[in-house]
């Protein structure tokens, strides 16, 4: 595996005409320790993915496949996940204390300045998903 990128085994679920749905299980690092199943921190989900592809018809539902994305995705990702929003919360509990010199009233708004961030993210989806692409790297049968 290249230190660029991201990689991840998946089974195809469905076949659409220019794109596979891919099911990947994640999991947390504590996922694979032995003693996980005695642990209650770890945790394992399934996730879909619709993957852009030339040739569905290639592909058959089950079969297993490798996603891979650049290290850049996850980091832009993590941005708009995790640092813009944090970075206005602060800036607007800041902004909203020092004029009103009331923190609660500076915490509620604050936490009500990320509905419009969501919002505006809920209506960029399609712009996001198409930076976010992922393909696929190898075929196993």
């Amino acid at each position: 595996m290249n230190k660029r990128q991201i990689e991840h085994r998946g089974v195809v679920e469905r076949i659409l005409p220019h794109a596979i749905v891919v099911s990947i299980a994640q999991e947390t690092a504590c996922a694979a320790c032995a003693a996980a199943s005695l642990c209650h921190s770890s945790e394992k989900q399934e996730k879909q993915m619709e993957i852009a592809c030339q040739d569905s018809s290639s592909y058959r539902v089950g079969q297993e496949v490798t996603i891979v994305g650049s290290i850049g995705l996850g980091l832009r990702a993590t941005l708009w996940a995790y640092v813009v929003p944090l970075v206005l919360l602060i800036i607007v509990l800041m902004t909203v204390t020092h004029y009103t010199a009331n923190e609660g009233v500076g915490a509620l708004v604050a936490i009500a300045s990320l509905v419009p961030y969501y919002v505006m993210l809920y209506f960029l989806r399609d712009r996001l998903q198409r930076s976010f692409q992922f393909r696929l790297k190898s075929l196993n049968n």
